[in-house]
């Protein structure tokens, strides 16, 4: 089950839904299961510190922006995960907005949730692969400095495109739509409880899920 609160917040729903969104959001949910077929992908890589650029092992891009850099601080290996909801998901999306603007509103809050949650699956089985390490969250291409102009490379850097079938359009835009890559760090040492809350956020004083007493999944 896609949790409720979640695809509320991304419609800007505040409070208790009445019947008639309930009915509709239990609709498109099952519709949605019913065609998305969430896949991710992962591999591990040694991240390389030289002359004041960040990159990982085997890439040949280095990784931008200042956010990203402090988001590996303390780690010594890194992790590219990629997670869609797959093309079936897109087309659903697509026949709604077309047919029925409710659903649409709906069914996409439902799907970026879902989204989200895959992204979040593939985080965990890299943390239950590295055993001995402590793992960010994922940091999303595209996300604060973190360039929407990385995704290419770093779908590529795992194999994306064969495994998931997940690619990115000349615009920098990733299908299927509903899909997410982006880097987890690993460290040898605890992190900081910092790294997992609003606190450690750029973007925490801009936030509207914050503003609202809530908070996003980054």
């Amino acid at each position: 089950m896609i949790s409720r609160a979640e695809a509320l917040r991304y419609m800007g729903v505040h409070g208790e839904p009445d019947e008639r969104l309930t009915a509709l959001i239990d609709e498109c949910e099952t519709e949605l299961l019913a065609a998305a077929c969430p896949r991710f992908v992962w591999r591990i890589f040694d991240i390389v510190r030289s002359e004041g650029e960040i990159s990982l092992s085997g890439c040949d891009f280095s990784l931008i922006g200042i956010d990203i850099e402090r988001h590996l601080e303390g780690c010594t290996k890194a992790a590219i995960t990629a997670a869609t909801l797959s093309a079936e998901a897109d087309r659903l999306l697509k026949r709604l907005q077309l047919s029925d603007g409710a659903k649409a509103v709906a069914a996409d809050a439902l799907a970026s949730v879902l989204a989200e949650h895959t992204s979040e699956r593939a985080r965990q089985a890299v943390s239950a692969e590295m055993t001995g390490y402590s793992a960010t969250w994922c940091y999303a291409a595209g996300y604060g400095d973190f360039p929407l102009e990385q995704a290419a490379q770093l779908l590529t850097a795992v194999d994306a495109s064969r495994k998931i079938g997940v690619t990115c359009t000349s615009s920098n835009m990733m299908t299927p739509q509903k899909s997410i890559v982006g880097i987890v760090g690993l460290s040898e040492k605890p992190l900081d409880s910092r790294r997992r809350s609003c606190e450690d956020c750029t973007m925490k004083e801009t936030c509207r899920f914050r503003k609202d007493g809530l908070r996003c999944n980054m």
